[in-house]
């Protein structure tokens, strides 16, 4: 994930932020606690976003304390108790980590592929704890991305079978553990969080991706990005994308049944996704 799945801070409510910092806090300590300080350079807001839900839909106590962080003893914050759901999402970082670094050891530009082999045999190490830890979201994630280099390999791949294996993934672990109707509407809720998380990031890479020849769903149709008439065509075609796939999102949300945590939730799939799709295509926007 990329990062593109955070809170839009000037929405939030000073106490839901500091939950929702807290939160993050806690996953960052899991990962130093599970697998070394190394590990807690690969946290992100997307895997905040995925405790969060899990936390809200689940049943494991939320009770928050104050601890000083290791890294600034200065400032305190407010630290999550519950243990399961904040492993559970450490192990998953670790696994689609090691993954991204297998990707970017075969098919990265040459500084990716320098810094996958640097980090590849640390990496290497934590994996192999995390899938034995976590061999379901193993499973899932080793699965999405074979299917994604093959799917990538084909010729006239349209959007949604190119953001398919991804967003499935996502949507699979966000469901794991949760039965009937609740893992439904998780996985549709991941589904669309995945889907949308793709569109962002191939609208974002697309310049980049003509350049060097890479895959992206965008690049036949938008080639020609550099023209005014292309780009106008091309913002207004994500707009239109992003729009329907965040809309089923939030239908899920408002579904599902959620113990706590509803309105930064609210606040994430809202204004953080819609903030964070409008400074990608910032750039594209002819002025």
């Amino acid at each position: 994930m990329l990062g593109y799945v955070k809170a839009f801070k000037p929405e939030m409510k000073i106490k839901d932020y500091e939950l929702y910092r807290g939160i993050y806090c806690s996953l960052c300590r899991a990962l130093g606690r599970l697998y070394s300080p190394l590990a807690q350079l690969f946290l992100s807001y997307d895997f905040a976003f995925a405790a969060v839900l899990r936390l809200a839909a689940g049943d494991e106590n939320c009770a928050f304390s104050p601890k000083r962080c290791p890294y600034n003893p200065a400032k305190k914050c407010m630290i999550c108790g519950s243990k399961k759901e904040l492993d559970f999402c450490a192990h998953a970082v670790i696994i689609t980590v090691f993954y991204k670094i297998k990707d970017n050891l075969h098919d990265g530009g040459v500084k990716s592929k320098i810094l996958a082999a640097l980090l590849y045999p640390l990496v290497s190490l934590m994996h192999k704890k995390a899938a034995k830890l976590a061999p379901e979201v193993e499973e899932i994630i080793s699965k999405s991305m074979a299917l994604q280099t093959e799917t990538e390999k084909k010729k006239d791949v349209c959007l949604d079978e190119a953001a398919h294996p991804s967003a499935d993934a996502l949507g699979r672990i966000m469901a794991l553990g949760f039965e009937s109707e609740k893992g439904e509407i998780l996985y549709r809720l991941g589904y669309m969080i995945g889907r949308t998380v793709y569109i962002i990031d191939a609208a974002d890479d697309l310049e980049a991706d003509i350049k060097n020849g890479s895959f992206n769903p965008f690049k036949e149709e938008y080639g020609d990005i550099k023209n005014s008439a292309v780009r106008e065509a091309f913002v207004m075609r994500v707009r239109e994308i992003f729009n329907l796939t965040q809309s089923s999102a939030l239908d899920a949300l408002d579904t599902l049944e959620k113990k706590r945590f509803e309105d930064i939730l609210e606040n994430i799939v809202l204004d953080g996704l819609e903030a964070s799709v409008s400074k990608v295509l910032g750039k594209y926007e002819v002025i």
